[in-house]
């Protein structure tokens, strides 16, 4: 963004101090799943690494969850900085635990078929939502053990 210097200081400020690593993040998560467009247009998403799998499957959500929005929402049309902040969090927690489920060998249909994380778009459209994202989370964090362990 050409103001992102201008509104670094604001974000620190009145969101959080890590909004700002949290957006360089999911921006380079897009520019990753811009570069393997291609690829996956060329021999489809099934041919790539289970590594850049979850990349795309982390950008789909930013793109999902996170970016877009529905105007006809009374909830989602005025979505405040914090809430979108807590959103990018926990996709950031997800892509976290996905990789380190990778690592430990489980397999890329199950970290993609998640339970708790195919709640997670339904956040956009709950007023309190800070006692649900935070039971998300959670809920997320014990699957992934649950696959680690399973592993």
């Amino acid at each position: 963004s050409l103001y992102l210097d201008t509104l670094s200081q604001y974000y620190d400020e009145n969101v959080s101090p890590e909004w700002n690593p949290l957006r360089t993040w999911a921006m380079e998560v897009l520019q990753k799943e811009a570069e393997l467009q291609e690829i996956v247009q060329l021999v489809g998403s099934d041919a790539l690494p289970d590594e850049e799998q979850v990349t795309i499957e982390v950008a789909r959500m930013l793109r999902e969850i996170f970016l877009q929005q529905n105007a006809f929402d009374p909830v989602d049309t005025y979505c405040d900085m914090t809430k979108q902040f807590d959103i990018l969090k926990a996709i950031r927690f997800y892509s976290d635990q996905a990789y380190a489920a990778l690592k430990a060998g489980v397999i890329t249909s199950q970290i993609t078929g998640l339970k708790a994380k195919n709640d997670l778009p339904q956040i956009k459209y709950v007023k309190e939502y800070k006692p649900e994202i935070e039971r998300i989370v959670k809920t997320m964090e014990s699957e992934f053990t649950k696959l680690r362990e399973a592993a």
